[in-house]
């Protein structure tokens, strides 16, 4: 196989799509936050915030955060065994030529598979990088939660409760755009079958989002 140009073009349009539709999400959430789903849960998500924020309700929100805690705990775990296994692949491209094309070991490097693996790597990395600033972020969240308001709040130079909240749903933003890696993971994996299967699944994953995003 060599490099070809509609190979060039679908990975133009997955990246094209999957920046654009969340760059214009976003910046939908900072400026409709009730038109979108993740707007509305960061309404209701500072709600939450100013309940733990409650005498006796520490224990209960630590509970709640070490949750999401392991959950992105898991998935950062397992986005380091697929880049580890990745690179390994990488590292014995012509072998790993050999068994996806059937053809058994080749002379020279395959590029367009080492461009798929590469971007399915990149993938797993920016999940990976996600998670990991949400652990940090609920690292943190657990020291305010237990935190006297009013010295977050000289400290802080803001209120306990925004500046919680704010800091709760960046951590929430990290954590979405790592599971958001992992969905587009499917579109780069069907990339090995297929270009067209490739664009056809990155149509699926954007509607998928369009469900997620937009729903109630």
């Amino acid at each position: 196989m060599v490099l070809h140009t509609f190979d060039i073009i679908a990975l133009i349009f997955f990246v094209s799509c999957t920046l654009l539709y969340h760059a214009y999400y976003y910046s939908k959430v900072a400026r409709l936050p009730r038109h979108i789903f993740k707007g509305k849960i960061n309404i209701i998500r500072r709600t939450w915030v100013e309940n733990m924020l409650k005498p006796g309700q520490a224990l209960t929100a630590v509970q709640s955060l070490r949750n999401i805690h392991m959950a992105a705990s898991f998935l950062a775990s397992s986005s380091i065994v697929f880049i580890g296994s990745i690179i390994y692949l990488i590292f014995n491209i012509e072998q790993t030529s050999g068994i996806v094309t059937g053809r058994g070991t080749i002379a020279l490097p395959d590029y367009l598979l080492f461009l798929k693996l590469l971007a399915l790597m990149i993938m797993f990395l920016l999940s990976l990088l996600n998670f990991t600033l949400c652990i940090r972020l609920l690292n943190y969240l657990v020291i305010l939660i237990g935190a006297s308001q009013e010295t977050i709040e000289d400290t802080m130079k803001m209120s306990a409760v925004d500046y919680i909240t704010k800091m709760f749903s960046t951590a929430g933003i990290h954590y979405t755009f790592g599971i958001r890696g992992f969905y587009y993971t499917i579109p780069l994996i069907g990339w090995f079958l297929g270009t067209w299967l490739f664009i056809a699944l990155t149509i699926i994953v954007l509607f998928l989002c369009l469900r997620l995003d937009y729903g109630k």
